[in-house]
């Protein structure tokens, strides 16, 4: 593997330094369109006071780009990254990728509610529509070739904690420039941010591999977005996005518990530039439930309150 001992060396040496980043610059939020209650969605994101926020716009609804960004402006004074999702088709047939995405491109590309596309979501599990990382290399290079003009461009893409898929898509020698690393980093298989995975791999110990990753990588910049993550809940299904086995689900009182936890390891090592919850609104691992006659706002949605009100500066304690 293409620099295997530098990022060794990188990993050891990093060393954690709490960052002065404003919280509001540092926490994000996904939000999804709700038919029915799209209004209450502006209310509750202004009431949690986050300003960062992440819809996903599939590449199959690349004619929908106005209707996606009338919406997005509703949210007065927040901003947007959009992940542009792939399909197998979008492998297959890269005409077509090219053309959907300059249509999106086109709807965002004067920065007005948008600040970054992130391209492609899981580029590491095939029911996205990538079976290699070359398929996925050839998605970003496409996306380098239509650049936006004043937007930021994400990528990696890889979803969990798979390091050599991570390494390949940030050292190679396709042709595209990251601005800063996505990774869709969840831990929720090991439940407590705490826990290691392999031995070692504690989310603290993840991060530091990313951060080495995206320091020595020559396809981006050394900067680290964490664009997806949350802790499933228990007894949820079908909005649980895996068995709703009690290994890798939570209680509702325990997923705001690892929600504040994540976001405080996160800014405490210094090598994060932004996290992002998945998502708003969802049953199975949102911070709010819309099952029934009315939105439900669980526990994880007053820790995220609490977070962003200050409590992101405490000590996580083991």
């Amino acid at each position: 593997m293409y620099g295997a001992l530098p990022l060794l060396l990188k990993y050891w040496s990093l060393s954690k330094s709490c960052r002065d980043i404003p919280v509001r610059d540092f926490v994000g939020l996904s939000v999804s369109p709700l038919a029915g209650y799209n209004q209450q969605l502006v209310e509750m994101v202004a009431e949690l006071g986050v300003k960062n926020l992440l819809v996903r716009i599939p590449c199959w609804e690349s004619h929908r780009i106005d209707d996606y960004r009338t919406w997005m402006e509703k949210f007065e004074g927040c901003r947007f990254v959009v992940n542009i999702l792939q399909n197998r088709d979008s492998v297959q047939n890269l005409t077509n990728w090219r053309r959907q995405l300059k249509q999106i491109f086109g709807g965002l590309d004067d920065g007005a509610v948008c600040e970054a596309v992130w391209i492609a979501n899981a580029v590491n599990r095939s029911k996205w529509g990538c079976r290699s990382t070359r398929d996925y290399i050839a998605l970003q290079s496409i996306a380098e070739e239509l650049r936006p003009t004043g937007l930021k461009v994400l990528g990696s893409s890889v979803i969990d904690f798979e390091p050599l898929l991570a390494w390949r898509t940030a050292f190679n020698f396709a042709d595209y420039q990251l601005d800063a690393i996505a990774a869709e980093l969840y831990v929720n298989r090991r439940h407590s941010p705490w826990n290691a995975q392999y031995g070692v791999f504690d989310l603290e110990n993840k991060l530091r591999l990313f951060k080495a990753m995206a320091s020595l990588g020559n396809r981006c910049t050394d900067e680290l977005w964490i664009t997806e993550t949350n802790w499933p809940l228990l007894n949820t299904q079908p909005y649980t996005p895996n068995s709703g086995h009690s290994s890798r689900t939570v209680d509702e009182a325990t997923q705001a518990t690892y929600l504040k936890l994540y976001y405080q390891i996160a800014w405490q090592t210094g090598w994060v530039e932004r996290v992002y919850w998945w998502q708003l609104v969802n049953p199975g691992y949102g911070l709010v439930d819309s099952r029934g006659e009315r939105l439900r706002k669980m526990p994880s949605f007053d820790a995220f309150k609490q977070i962003m009100s200050g409590s992101l500066q405490h000590t996580p304690q083991r």
